[in-house]
């Protein structure tokens, strides 16, 4: 659902499991979340993006399209 999204977590070697440990969301919540079935908080989007470590945008982070 979040392609650059995906693309950091591939890029750091992240499962989901993982960043759900690294952020302090648990795992079926952000599984869910990032599947779209369940809808994403400002606060969760900067848990995972703190996580992360990344000075992405969070509206590029969490686009639903590719960046170009």
């Amino acid at each position: 659902m979040y392609p650059n999204l995906r693309a950091e977590m591939s890029r750091r070697s992240l499962t989901v499991e993982k960043l759900a440990l690294l952020s302090g969301i648990k795992y079926n919540t952000l599984r869910e979340k990032l599947k779209g079935t369940r809808k994403l908080t400002l606060a969760e989007a900067m848990q995972i993006k703190q996580a992360l470590n990344v000075t992405i945008p969070l509206d590029v982070l969490f686009s639903t399209e590719i960046a170009s």
